[in-house]
């Protein structure tokens, strides 16, 4: 959707410089700001030349390029309808199901939704609803985008059980996952009643699931203009705020500053909507990477009482309460989570979040295959190869650990002890020696 023009952009330091270009300092004031040395700052200089088709700094600094960021209306509603195509009142199962699943959509606080059309309002997505015909006990969903006959995506969902109250929370979930991915299949204009915010988030959403330090700058980049401004988009802040958390668990760059961005946007975010559960999303994420998994763990709880459905919050905090001892209850919300969440709704991130599980357990084979495949994709996910070596080494498979060892450092030369250590931060005193013990072939 954002990737179809061919034309090269500006990474993201050569916005930096052009934006100083444009302040009018030197070259050599360029490289005590951004504390670089000549020779990049020139390197860079010659790529946004040929990117911006110009000869020198004098037209570089004219062209309206990057100027002003595409943001869009950052309150723009996201307005959702649903439509019932059917009485579905002579279904008193599938009229409960119906109405559960709106309930559990408007606990992800996105939606502004609505069950009637409004001339003045042009919805983003309809929902089409409507009772299955048979005898088989089911509700019928479809999304169309806006107002037109266009279907984006349908499914059935058999109502197999009175709890109806779980049925739609799989449903939620189901359906939430399809909106992001529809959305991803769009194209933007201006004129679309879909905001721009949620055409990022959406796609960077989907974009971040290769896990990967390209797809992090990318990611950000496209995020930046719509979360760091005074007006800004809760959702991008909470989308950006877990890209920095995963960078800074992958180790892939300066640690100290993205944890440092981290606190600003928990700062921001608590600071004017405390209550909101993104922001205490943020909260959690930064104080996982501060090492205060105790408070992180209180504010997941917050969240999934607040939202059910919320994926992310469920996975990370059964990894939490493994990693400071409370087995039971990670093995408790572990097994909810195999339970609620349907397997064409789980997200591609969602197996790092798994393999960390299997660990945890001892299911060592299971971790090491899984980690494979993971970084058969982003083979720089650090904590995957850790995860390897840890599970080689349980198993007594000295080569196999060495090997993997070794792979580590080619894609990290500069990895060492207080990465592992950054990790182990809150993490209870027997689990961290438990880790460390198996990993000290690493630093011999």
């Amino acid at each position: 959707m954002f990737e179809r023009n061919s034309q090269p952009e500006l990474t993201s330091r050569q916005k930096e410089i052009l934006s100083l270009l444009r302040k009018g300092l030197t070259n050599n004031e360029i490289c005590k700001t951004l504390k670089i040395s000549a020779n990049t700052v020139k390197a860079h200089l010659a790529k946004i030349y040929k990117i911006l088709e110009v000869t020198n700094r004098t037209e570089a600094v004219t062209t309206k390029i990057d100027e002003e960021p595409n943001i869009g209306d950052l309150k723009k509603d996201l307005n959702i309808i649903f439509l019932k195509q059917s009485d579905l009142s002579a279904h008193p199962k599938v009229n409960s199901l119906y109405y559960s699943l709106v309930e559990a959509i408007h606990q992800y606080r996105i939606f502004r939704i609505t069950d009637t059309v409004e001339d003045s309002v042009e919805p983003a997505f309809s929902i089409d609803v409507s009772a299955s015909t048979d005898n088989d006990e089911a509700l019928f969903l479809s999304i169309r985008l806006g107002s037109s006959h266009e279907m984006l995506w349908a499914t059935s969902i058999k109502i197999d059980s009175d709890n109806i109250s779980e049925i739609a929370q799989k449903a939620a979930m189901l359906l939430f996952r399809n909106i992001v991915l529809a959305t991803d299949k769009i194209n933007y204009t201006p004129e679309s009643p879909i905001p721009y915010w949620w055409y990022i988030t959406a796609h960077c959403n989907l974009k971040f699931e290769s896990r990967s330090k390209d797809a992090f700058n990318y990611c950000k980049d496209l995020l930046s203009p719509l979360a760091t401004g005074e007006v800004y988009s809760e959702h991008a802040v909470y989308t950006l705020s877990l890209v920095y958390y995963i960078a800074i668990l992958d180790n892939w760059g300066d640690t100290e500053e993205y944890t440092k961005q981290l606190a600003e946007f928990a700062r921001k975010t608590m600071f004017n909507a405390p209550y909101s559960i993104y922001s205490q999303m943020i909260m959690a994420f930064y104080n996982i990477i501060i090492g205060n998994k105790s408070e992180a763990i209180s504010y997941f709880k917050q969240v999934i009482e607040a939202n059910p459905q919320t994926i992310t919050a469920r996975t990370i905090l059964a990894q939490i309460y493994m990693l400071t001892g409370l087995n039971d209850k990670a093995l408790e919300l572990i097994e909810e989570c195999e339970r609620l969440i349907p397997e064409n709704a789980m997200q591609t991130s969602i197996k790092h979040g798994k393999a960390f599980m299997l660990l945890l357990q001892g299911k060592y084979e299971e971790c090491i295959k899984l980690c494979s495949q993971i970084l058969l994709y982003t083979p720089k996910a650090t904590i995957h190869h850790l995860f390897i070596i840890y599970c080689n080494n349980q198993l007594g498979r000295k080569a196999e650990s060495e090997a993997q060892i070794k792979e580590l450092y080619k894609q990290h030369p500069d990895f060492g002890r207080p990465y592992v250590e950054q990790i182990m931060k809150g993490v209870c005193p027997e689990m961290q020696k438990k880790f460390m013990d198996h990993l000290q072939n690493l630093f011999v």
